[in-house]
């Protein structure tokens, strides 16, 4: 393999890398969402952010990663744990407990589930284009039409995608209606940490989408 091939192979290998990568990046998708018509008519200020989940290790991480999320986009928001107890708090302390905050919506987050799919990639031959100097018909202009030389080669692999589902609500707490639901489904590609916080990219632009957040 001549020097030009081999740096042909080395670019064409970094670069579906990169697309592979990059591609990783979108790890977790809105599948299903619903918005109240009425909310423009409501002045809302704060909100009380709660997460339901076993384990309160995992609880005070997706609330404080929620809540980071939306102080930065100048909400009002509350981590729940700060201001609820430790134990499972039941319906009417954690509205007892946003009202005595100030805070006008509850968004609820709980832990659906996780599920398995397997996916076939399959493989790619990878070609660079190399001169085709033969002196017959058509004289020099013969390398115009070149030569096809495999360089790379990636073989089918199998793998297994193991996804986890989350449904977010938001409610008011003076009517106790529910102002917003959006359904997330997230891909693991990494630790809870990383799928915590996909799912939360995922809800806060549904949450700009439908208009409830700038």
């Amino acid at each position: 393999m001549s020097a030009t091939c081999r740096a042909l192979a080395r670019f064409m290998l970094l670069g579906s890398c990169a697309l592979a990568l990059s591609a990783c990046n979108i790890n977790s998708e809105i599948t299903n969402s619903y918005v109240d018509p009425e909310f423009r008519k409501l002045d809302l200020h704060g909100v009380l952010v709660v997460a339901v989940a076993r384990q309160a290790s995992s609880r005070k991480e997706f609330e404080d990663i929620f809540t980071r999320a939306l102080q930065r986009r100048g909400v009002d928001a509350v981590a729940g744990y700060t201001v609820l107890p430790e134990h499972k708090p039941s319906a009417e302390e954690v509205i007892a407990a946003a009202r005595k905050a100030g805070l006008d919506t509850i968004l609820v987050t709980r832990y659906v589930g996780e599920k398995t799919a397997e996916v076939y990639h399959p493989g790619a031959v990878y070609y660079a284009v190399t001169p085709a100097y033969d002196p017959g018909y058509y004289g020099n202009f013969g390398g115009y039409y070149g030569r096809a030389t495999e360089v790379a080669y990636q073989a089918p692999v199998w793998t297994a995608n193991v996804s986890h589902a989350m449904i977010s609500d938001l409610y008011v707490v003076k009517t106790q209606d529910r102002l917003w639901q959006a359904v997330s489904e997230t891909i693991q590609s990494g630790g809870s940490s990383q799928v915590m916080g996909d799912a939360v990219d995922a809800l806060i632009g549904n949450l700009k989408e439908k208009g409830l957040l700038n």
